[in-house]
Parts: structure tokens; C-alpha cells; sequence
């Protein structure tokens, strides 16, 4: 079973490819299978993955600019059944917007593909922020994407992002509507 690494935060440790694989093997075997292209490249040495779980800290050492390939992904999209968390669950996230080259909000239901993307995301930025969400937070943060956009425009900056959305084709995400 995949478990935290610390309280808050999970991460995928190149140190340890048998805990990757079995990741893996547990993610094949799941509902969730669509998301194995980021553990893959983490196993391959290709990138660092961590995962922001609600009310969790990211220790300061993974947020270097100078680290290797990395990605975050902010766990805001419970597939438990609850309540999606709005941005402000997580402490971090503002400081992840500032840390991230790269912002992907995927608020739709998960194909393999698209997570392949966050994988050619994070070889060719180096900082990739994934924020998984439902289509009850997507706005929430889309708003906060946007805060921090205008704020490195300001700067003569841009933060290059992409949103996934359920609601472009009229859906909505989870299609159970159990965070509605």
C-alpha cells in the first residue's frame, strides 16, 4: 500500500526502486492505473515526485531551484468520496505557485495521456505543479493561478500552465457529485 512518507507528504524515492515499483504495481492494479507515467519516470530517475496531501507541508529541501526535474502534485481531488478541499486546506499552496515553472490544474476524470504530459511537463520545466481538483474547487483555483500570474507579470515574469477541465464538454468532476 502507497502510505505517506511523513505526515502530509508522499514521495516517491529514487533511492528505493522496490517502493517505487510496488507503487506502481498497486496504481496498475487500481481505479488510478491512468496515472503510472509519473511514478514510471520517477523509477526511471527522470524526476522526483511528491504529493501534497491536505494540511501537509513539503519540506523546504524539495522546493530548491537547483534540484533536478520534480513535480508536486497537490492531492485535492479525494477519491474517498469526501469533500474536495479548497486551496486554502493547503498551507504550502501559495509557496508551491511561487516555486512551480509550470502549472497544470487537472479538475477531469484522469487518462494516461495527460499524465504523460505532466511527465514531458517536468523534463522540460524542472518545477511542475499538478493540482488535482474537482469541478466544485476548479475556479477556487484558477483564481489563485491567476493571482500568481499576475503577479509574476508584474515582474516581467509568466507562469505557462494548462487547465483540464470536465466542464469544457458540459460534465462535471467526479461524476458521482459526491463533493457537490
Amino acid at each position: 500500500m502507497i502510505t505517506p512518507t511523513a505526515p502530509g507528504y508522499l514521495l516517491l524515492d529514487r533511492s528505493k526502486p522496490a517502493e517505487i515499483s510496488a507503487a506502481i504495481a498497486q496504481l496498475s492494479a487500481s481505479p488510478y492505473a491512468f496515472s503510472v507515467p509519473i511514478p514510471r519516470a520517477a523509477l526511471a530517475g527522470e524526476l522526483s515526485a511528491l504529493w501534497l496531501l491536505r494540511g501537509g507541508r513539503i519540506p523546504s529541501r524539495f522546493l530548491d531551484h537547483t534540484r533536478g526535474p520534480t513535480v508536486i502534485t497537490i492531492a485535492g481531488d479525494p477519491a474517498s468520496g469526501t469533500p474536495a478541499p479548497a486551496p486554502d486546506a493547503f498551507d504550502q499552496a501559495q509557496r508551491l505557485l511561487g516555486w512551480a515553472a509550470f502549472v497544470l490544474i487537472h479538475a477531469t476524470g484522469g487518462m494516461e495521456f495527460q499524465y504523460r504530459m505532466v511527465v514531458d511537463a517536468t523534463r522540460q520545466f524542472r518545477r511542475v505543479l499538478l493540482i488535482e481538483t474537482t469541478t466544485a474547487r476548479e475556479n477556487d483555483w484558477l483564481a489563485l493561478v491567476r493571482e500568481e500570474a499576475k503577479r509574476r507579470c508584474a515582474k516581467g515574469q509568466i507562469l505557462p500552465g494548462l487547465a483540464l477541465s470536465a466542464r469544457l464538454r458540459g460534465g462535471i468532476h467526479p461524476i458521482t457529485g459526491a463533493d457537490q
